[in-house]
């Protein structure tokens, strides 16, 4: 049983037709047509999900596994930090400071973001 489409798919698929016959970005033609460009897309993205239309031709990006790194030398080692082998330092203000390297899998943890690190 097919599911009707709101005014705003309607809208969308409607502006999507249009953007390819025009050869314009969808964003472009959105704008250029004065409808709102994230809506417009996230109409298409929920009739792609239903099956209502097709999935896009371009390969959806995937996230990166690899967590960026950046090595840095301390300004001036302090008594403290004389043990201190590793330091993560989370974008949110937290700072972990090992006296040896950590296993792999709980490093793995702490980049995937899962709640409970504990080895």
């Amino acid at each position: 049983m097919a599911r009707e489409m709101t005014a705003k798919q309607r809208v969308a698929a409607e502006a999507l037709q249009a953007a390819r016959a025009a050869g314009m970005a969808l964003t472009e033609y959105a704008r250029a047509h004065g409808l709102n460009a994230r809506q417009v897309h996230d109409s298409i993205s929920a009739l792609r999900r239903s099956g209502a239309l097709p999935p896009t031709e371009r390969p959806r990006k995937r996230k990166s596994q690899f967590v960026a790194v950046r090595v840095v030398e301390p300004a001036r080692p302090s008594s403290a930090a004389a043990g201190i082998v590793c330091r993560v330092i989370h974008s949110g203000g937290v700072v972990i400071e090992c006296g040896q390297w950590p296993p792999a899998a709980w490093l793995s943890s702490l980049a995937s973001g899962r709640m409970d690190a504990a080895p």
